[in-house]
């Protein structure tokens, strides 16, 4: 892809793929930056498979992004974007975040990939490398985890 395509693909993209990737990683300045670096990475190695770049951003940034959680220090953050509205709004869904939290890392960036980014389970399963049926157990026991949740917890 040119440049221009990729800004095009910013413009468009990222007020889809960054709420998914806050929520996922549940720390939006590790989503902002993990995109960040995943937009660099696409114009360094254009993506494989250009029918759903969306969905090869949101595995690139989460992979950086989980990278980032094992470094033992923390970089100062600076020029942060102060109010989302939007991803406010996604994060401060009482009931939906906190049914989110019980979930691991993992489950999240199924369950979120496939309700949020509307990937299919082939389409998740082929870009974290796992199979189409452990992604389909993952959703099954993410969405049993979240139902056996206690309301008001």
């Amino acid at each position: 892809m040119r440049p221009d395509e990729w800004e095009d693909l910013y413009r468009s993209a990222f007020r889809r793929v960054y709420p998914a990737l806050a929520v996922t990683l549940m720390d939006r300045d590790a989503a902002l930056d993990a995109l960040h670096d995943a937009f660099v990475e696409g114009l360094r190695n254009a993506p494989p498979d250009r029918r759903n770049v969306e969905g090869w951003l949101y595995v690139v940034a989460l992979r950086k992004g989980r990278r980032r959680f094992r470094l033992s220090f923390a970089l100062p953050l600076v020029d942060r974007p102060t109010a989302d509205r939007a991803l406010d709004d996604v994060l401060l869904r009482d009931e939906v975040g906190r049914l989110l939290t019980r979930l691991s890392q993992r489950q999240r960036a199924i369950v979120v990939a496939h309700y949020f980014l509307h990937q299919t389970q082939e389409e998740i399963a082929r870009d974290l490398g796992v199979s189409r049926g452990t992604v389909s157990a993952t959703i099954s026991q993410s969405l049993a985890r979240m139902r056996a949740a206690p309301q008001g917890q």
